[in-house]
């Protein structure tokens, strides 16, 4: 059992590496470019969602939201209804690097599961379904 971790872990690592090489020179690097994939795909989150959907915790999804606002990639606006909710939203800048980022997440994935036929890659995906993360 613990093999299958260690695999989902080094796979994991292998992606990190090689993404935060390939998006240091944007300040993209420790995996903030994942932020910016997610607030593009779904602008208007607010930030515990943002947290939530990338299994970080709050505190450090804030600071790190903070980071790409300074750089320029994502801004903060109060929800309408509740002034308390900051929503999260991309900016300009990460609209249009959103295209080289889901390419390099597309190209990852090709790479990951390229000894895979379609239907082990989607029993594969059933089954990860499942993990309780």
């Amino acid at each position: 059992m613990f093999k299958i971790i260690r695999t989902i872990g080094a796979a994991t690592r292998s992606i990190q590496t090689v993404s935060n090489e390939t998006f240091k020179p944007l300040g993209l690097n420790n995996n903030l470019f994942i932020y910016l994939i997610r607030t593009v795909e779904q602008p208007g989150m607010f930030l515990g969602e943002l947290a939530d959907s990338l299994q970080i915790d709050r505190t450090t999804s804030f600071r790190t939201v903070q980071k790409l606002v300074k750089l320029g990639y994502l801004e903060l606006k109060n929800d309408q209804q509740n002034l308390k909710i900051k929503r999260v939203f991309p900016t300009t800048k990460a609209k249009e690097l959103y295209p080289q980022l889901h390419d390099y997440e597309q190209q990852s994935a090709d790479v990951l599961l390229k000894n895979l036929s379609t239907t082990e890659r989607n029993q594969l995906a059933k089954l990860l379904d499942k993990l309780n993360i």
